[in-house]
């Protein structure tokens, strides 16, 4: 009967995390714990094959955030995928709400994480992950360094490896330009309570906003909401409240949860408020209207993670360019915005 690796760790009183660790040879592992592991193997008859002790598989953890965009799905999916097929082992930890998964990735011998997460994990691997536009200039100015594909950085978050960049500045111009060529002006932001995106996010928006050299309070239209169905319900009332005409809006969630808060008030989308969503799905097609998104380039990003992944791991030998690539988010114009009511 063959033997599983469960049951050498049970007879070796050890993690799972622990014989694999063994097995990969990879991660500190004590000794005498090593020699309980091979002899709990002997003893049970345990055998692997020649191929496996010589070149082991290596693991990689790929991750989105806590309750993720779908966009973010979409990638960690296809990144998933093409690691697969380059022969690596894969585990997909959720690293924002727990830490503790990704640890045990790290603990059972993860050499790598990928993340859609746009916020530095200060791992002890590699993390090849998204960044802001933003971000490049901001670590120049505070003296953090974070390094492109291949480069090792030195500073703070130097095992940071950012494979692609996020154009959010550019994605909000765009919602601004299309709204205001319609005719708005007060137009207001909901987005998380928390979070690197959303900071970005109220920063391009105060940034940008068409109205920012009238002499307006732009913070009271701007809804710092959980990332959640009730949160986009109760922050577009707020804001049609401060006499908004148009919102973009950062979470999926939270636009539907804003267009079920307007119905509920029975007013009309996009007669009585025009919205904009950030980040494209499926479902954005069916909502009652359709909606207008900034739409991400998902196949763009999940091929620079893709690239940077292999080039880290000396899986590619294909040099990257020395500046990561960057995605500007574009406009998907439906029927969720029209012309302001005058």
């Amino acid at each position: 009967m063959k033997v599983t690796l469960d049951e050498v760790a049970a007879r070796a009183g050890v993690s799972l995390a622990t014989v694999s660790r063994v097995l990969g040879r990879r991660g500190a592992v004590a000794e005498s714990t090593r020699a309980r592991v091979l002899e709990a193997m002997n003893e049970l008859g345990y055998s692997r094959s020649t191929l496996l002790h010589d070149a082991p598989r290596r693991l990689v953890a790929v991750s989105a955030p806590g309750n993720p965009e779908h966009w973010q799905v979409q990638v960690c999916t296809r990144v998933t995928k093409a690691l697969q097929d380059h022969d690596l082992l894969v585990t997909r930890p959720l690293v924002e709400t727990d830490p503790e998964p990704l640890q045990t990735a790290i603990d059972a011998g993860a050499v790598a994480l990928v993340t859609t997460t746009m916020t530095s994990l200060n791992t002890e691997i590699p993390c090849i992950r998204v960044a802001e536009q933003s971000a490049a200039e901001e670590a120049v100015t505070s003296g953090t360094e974070v390094s492109v594909a291949g480069t090792p950085g030195t500073g703070p978050g130097s095992a940071d490896v950012i494979a692609a960049r996020l154009d959010l500045g550019g994605g909000m111009t765009t919602a601004f330009e299309h709204l205001r060529a319609i005719g708005h002006r007060r137009i207001g932001l909901i987005c998380n309570d928390s979070g690197e995106l959303a900071v970005q996010l109220i920063r391009r928006f105060l940034a940008e906003h068409p109205a920012r050299n009238l002499g307006l309070h732009l913070e009271d239209w701007i809804s710092r909401v959980p990332k959640s169905f009730s949160g986009g319900s109760r922050a577009v009332l707020e804001l049609k409240d401060a006499t908004c005409t148009a919102v973009i809006v950062q979470s999926a969630l939270q636009l539907h949860g804003a267009l079920h808060g307007l119905r509920n008030r029975h007013l009309q989308v996009p007669r009585d408020m025009s919205v904009v969503g950030f980040g494209d799905s499926p479902t954005m097609k069916f909502t009652g209207p359709p909606a207008t998104v900034l739409g991400l380039d998902v196949e763009g990003l999940s091929n620079a993670l893709i690239a940077a992944t292999l080039q880290t791991l000396r899986i590619s030998t294909t040099s990257l360019p020395s500046v990561p690539p960057v995605f500007r988010p574009r406009l998907v114009a439906r029927t969720s915005t029209t012309a302001a009511r005058r």
